[in-house]
């Protein structure tokens, strides 16, 4: 019975940091929903354009981003159309298999994905402002951090198996 009570509270605990989490998020994506709003940008092209950023040094296939962002391939096309209209990306054909088309980010897409993030990091900062020492910030950040590296490790190692 010890075992079970405590397993209990522990899935009780997991609970709470999913909770946390999943509100944290929320808070923060409500937030950035306003800059994206006055900037005339959708969350889709938001998501879009964070995944076509990171890998702009190697830019994105339309197929893998439709993998990435859990989309139809049609559905992140018609995106890609209309990010590429407002100047915030552009397509290559791909150097080795023209069949592929890569997705290259330009700078104002750059622009408006770094304005988000100030923007939501400078919510992020007002809130918590007072309320942590500087030590407890790094602690959180670290221990986010270790969670993150876990949680995509795990989606990884699911996604090899599939």
């Amino acid at each position: 019975i010890a075992n079970i009570f405590k397993e209990e509270k522990m899935n009780d605990t997991i609970r709470d940091i999913e909770l946390f989490l999943r509100r944290a998020d929320f808070a923060v994506r409500v937030e950035g929903r306003k800059i994206l709003s006055s900037l005339g940008v959708t969350p889709p092209q938001f998501s879009a354009l964070q995944f076509i950023v990171k890998y702009k040094d190697n830019p994105i296939s339309i197929g893998d981003l439709s993998r990435s962002m859990g989309l139809a391939f049609s559905t992140v096309t018609d995106l890609i159309d209309r990010m590429e209209k407002l100047g915030f990306v552009e397509r290559k054909k791909d150097e080795k298999d023209k069949r592929v088309i890569r997705i290259s980010p330009l700078e104002k897409g750059v622009h408006i994905l770094d304005e988000v993030v100030d923007h939501r990091v400078n919510f992020v900062d007002s809130v918590i402002e007072g309320h942590y020492t500087d030590e407890e910030k790094k602690h959180v950040r670290d221990e986010l951090k270790k969670l993150s590296e876990l949680l995509k490790e795990n989606k990884d190692i699911l996604e090899k198996k599939n």
